[in-house]
């Protein structure tokens, strides 16, 4: 039985240390990149690939040994100048990044290659074993320039069409709104909707218009300035008010404030009696 264990024991550790020795000598590998192989759009600023393996990389000895396993080419063959950076956490991954201190020339719309050498080396000496290539196309910057300035004239477009006729639905709704204030009184009317008589109705109105026709001189008279004849006296060079002289005879047809309330006070007397004539030929007919 002591034997029997024995060859159990030895067995067991027999097939751990293949297993281990197996698991140790699997190759390097790249599992994941950005850009994928194929990608379309990618940037043309600050170009770069990223690489994930499922070794370890960047010690000193990996770092001296794939100085030059890292190669980046536009369509042509054109090799473009790049810096390798190891990130300092993810010990897996690696930074391939297009020189920005050098002069590039990175196209848009262009096809890229990154090629990663088969002589490609992790920590521990396990090599990639077989280049691997990965092709992505720049940024195509003319059509979405064009896509651009359709969007924007499509947007200018639609903002301007609402906007024309959101303006036109206002000045309708005000020439509505002034149609109906322009409508002719009618006292009749207007005494069978308040309850009050034809007489109370008329003077109420005529009161309201006469404030507003006050009011409107008011403000005229505001901005009226009237003219005044200056005349030189020849002894002192100084000039005196010679009288005042209506705006009109220097060829105006600007009406002065207390003109402006006087034609209207009596425009409006005009108006009210003509109304007042035609209500009692209303009556006389009824």
């Amino acid at each position: 039985m002591k034997k029997l264990g024995r060859i159990l024991c030895l067995a067991t550790l027999i097939v751990t240390l293949t297993a281990s020795i197996c698991f140790g000598a699997e190759g390097l590998q790249i599992v994941e990149a950005y850009p994928e192989d194929g990608q379309k759009n990618t940037t043309i600023e600050n170009m770069c690939v990223k690489l994930w393996f499922n070794h370890e990389m960047g010690d000193k000895e990996s770092v001296k040994a794939n100085k030059d396993c890292f190669k980046l080419t536009d369509d042509e063959g054109k090799e473009i100048p790049i810096r390798v950076f190891y990130h300092p956490d993810d010990t897996k991954q690696v930074l391939v990044l297009a020189d920005t201190t050098k002069k590039l020339d990175i196209k848009d719309n262009t096809d890229y290659t990154m090629t990663v050498s088969a002589d490609l080396m992790d920590n521990d000496g396990h090599k990639l074993g077989k280049d691997a290539k990965y092709t992505f196309t720049t940024l195509n910057q003319g059509r979405n320039n064009a896509i651009y300035m359709v969007m924007m004239f499509v947007m200018f477009g639609g903002m301007f069409f609402f906007t024309s006729r959101q303006m036109k639905k206002q000045q309708e709704g005000e020439q509505k709104e002034h149609q109906v204030k322009e409508e002719a009184f009618n006292p009749y009317k207007e005494a069978k909707r308040t309850g009050k008589s034809v007489q109370e109705v008329i003077a109420a109105h005529e009161k309201e218009q006469a404030k507003k026709a006050a009011k409107q001189a008011k403000k005229a008279a505001k901005n009226a300035v009237d003219e005044v004849e200056y005349e030189e006296i020849e002894d002192n060079g100084n000039y005196r008010v010679k009288g005042p002289r209506p705006i009109s005879a220097s060829g105006s047809t600007f009406i002065t404030g207390r003109k402006a309330e006087a034609e209207a006070r009596k425009a409006e007397e005009e108006r009210l009696a003509r109304r007042r004539a035609a209500n009692a030929k209303g009556k006389k007919k009824k």
